[in-house]
């Protein structure tokens, strides 16, 4: 299963690093998500990436839908990840570098996480982890909205 999702999100990394407006977009601005493409799904679903955080649209505020494609079936993958304990934003702890560390322990890029703060979802959300490098779920209540990746220790 760890290699499904991984070549799942490997795929979603692959087609951003051949989308020229993936680069541009990212440079000079490290302290804001830029989301370089959305995945669409059959119920009405659209999520958001830049390549580390996925968001369903609903949850991002006000943001432009990018054009670029990926499909629905390699972001399913990963919003199916296993998981194996939960936490929220009160578990989370600061690194030396500014990031969070969640226990586990994963670290937690600390532009995704401040993001999400000033979501609709900082009420209710709550991360779902099975791994330090495994994809973390974000989930308001029980349904899952988003995965980010962690980042390496």
């Amino acid at each position: 299963m760890r290699s499904v999702i991984a070549v799942s999100f490997m795929l979603i990394i692959g087609q951003l690093i051949l989308s020229p407006s993936a680069w541009g977009a990212n440079s000079g601005r490290q302290d804001n998500v830029v989301w370089n493409a959305v995945s669409k799904f059959d119920d009405g679903r659209q999520f958001l990436t830049d390549g580390s955080f996925l968001l369903d649209s609903r949850y991002a505020p006000a943001e432009d839908i990018p054009k670029k494609n990926i499909p629905p079936q390699s972001v399913q993958r990963l919003l199916d990840s296993k998981t194996d304990h939960d936490f929220g934003f009160a578990d989370l702890g600061k690194t030396p570098t500014d990031h969070y560390l969640a226990p586990g322990p994963i670290q937690l890029n600390r532009i995704y996480v401040d993001y999400l703060r000033k979501t609709s979802l900082s009420g209710t959300l709550r991360f779902k982890a099975g791994g330090q490098y495994n994809p973390v779920l974000i989930l308001d209540g029980d349904k899952v909205v988003g995965v980010v990746m962690p980042m390496k220790m």
